[in-house]
């Protein structure tokens, strides 16, 4: 049995919030359409996940439940200013209450969805304005909400299971580093003390490791000054159009890490776009919209001039492929994605087989680097303890 939550409008146009026990979310489905209420959203409660406070802020994973809710509303018939009056009443985050009643005001004062979401571009991306807008113009507003829903969920999924996939060797390297610096900073200079009052000679191993405890204490404020300074330089380097176009070069060229990045960007590129065309946003806006997407510079400036080649009359993925933009693999799929007018039905199948294959290579890196770090942590730690029990040791050979 698995615990879900739940949110049903009655006949009377208020919601009802709930949480229960079932088999499977079609079970509960089926159950609660039997009260003759309308099932807003159902989601799974996840017990014991781990590290949940690292993921999006809450009104970031806010925006998927009401994407969802104002999808079904509108689906229903509700006009969408009703629909969001309902939405704004069933409201327990008061963040995103303002902003629900911010968007109906927005509406009564004649604006179109698309305009009221782009004043809390913030909340609500590019993506997201201009496939509401693309539904607006067709007509076709709850169809769009629903694919956005989605496309949401999917991204959710996809950046969780890589924040879950890193936060256990981060935690892991962390505690590492502390207790070793715990050790050098707090326990060595004890020792430290008690052998020079002895004025014993020292193994080799000991006096470097009591030297680097020494210099660490007194001059460790300068390598961390040097570290803020190192961040300081890199993130002004990166303002730098052209410092951060290579810079994001190197990044994809990495071993092992670059392969992975490149695809999670590929992913990132593939979903998007393929989105922004199943809803009917024109190719050159998409292109337009994908890129701030993108985090890495250098396949932004790669899009960039993509963009100009397609304008100019030449073909989507021929121009990426000269540029070195996809995959072998991803170029033939996209071929005859746009030979067959299914471009966006494979950029989706593209990102759906990118997703699964980061996947795998975080489950794997996870699973060599876990052991790596612990065997690291391990020796580290034991070369320290074997280097004071010696000096103890040879306490044995003072001569009284």
């Amino acid at each position: 049995m698995s615990t879900f939550k739940y949110k049903l409008l009655t006949n009377s146009n208020s919601i009802i919030e709930g949480e229960k026990d079932a088999a499977s979310k079609l079970d509960l489905i089926s159950e609660l359409r039997k009260s003759g209420y309308i099932v807003l959203n159902i989601r799974q409660v996840e017990k014991n996940k781990r590290f949940d406070f690292l993921l999006n802020r809450l009104n970031k994973k806010a925006v998927l439940p009401f994407t969802q809710e104002l999808a079904t509303l509108l689906e229903g018939g509700i006009p969408i200013d009703k629909s969001l009056s309902i939405l704004s009443s069933g409201q327990v985050n008061n963040s995103l209450k303002d902003v629900v009643e911010d968007l109906l005001n927005s509406l009564k004062s004649g604006k179109s969805f698309a305009e009221a979401l782009s004043n809390h571009i913030k909340l609500f991306s590019s993506v997201y304005v201009n496939m509401v807008r693309a539904g607006e113009e067709g007509g076709v507003l709850a169809q769009v909400l629903k694919r956005l829903g989605m496309f949401q969920e999917r991204l959710q999924k996809v950046r969780g299971e890589i924040i879950s996939a890193m936060i256990y060797p981060i935690l892991l390297s962390s505690t590492g580093a502390v207790s070793v610096g715990a050790l050098i900073v707090y326990v060595i200079p004890k020792f430290s003390q008690i052998f020079e009052g002895m004025g014993i000679s020292l193994p080799l191993s000991t006096t470097l490791l009591m030297g680097a405890s020494h210099y660490l204490i007194r001059y460790g404020w300068i390598l961390i000054l040097v570290g803020f300074a190192a961040l300081f330089l890199y993130k002004r380097a990166m303002k730098d159009k052209a410092t951060s176009v290579k810079l994001d070069q190197k990044k994809l060229k990495l071993p092992m890490l670059g392969d992975l990045l490149w695809k999670i960007q590929i992913s990132k590129f593939a979903r998007t776009l393929g989105t922004l065309l199943e809803n009917g946003v024109p190719l050159l806006k998409s292109l337009d919209i994908v890129k701030d997407v993108l985090s890495n510079q250098y396949l932004i400036d790669i899009l960039i001039n993509v963009k100009v080649n397609v304008k100019e009359g030449a073909g989507l993925t021929v121009s990426l492929a000269k540029r070195g933009f996809l995959p072998e693999i991803a170029v033939h799929l996209l071929k005859v994605g746009e030979e067959t007018g299914n471009l966006d039905k494979m950029l989706l199948k593209v990102a759906d087989n990118f997703d699964t294959d980061v996947e795998q290579r975080l489950k794997r890196m996870v699973t060599m680097v876990e052991p790596a770090l612990i065997l690291l942590m391990g020796a580290v730690i034991g070369m320290i303890v074997v280097s004071m029990l010696t000096a103890i040791l040879s306490v044995n050979d003072i001569k009284f």
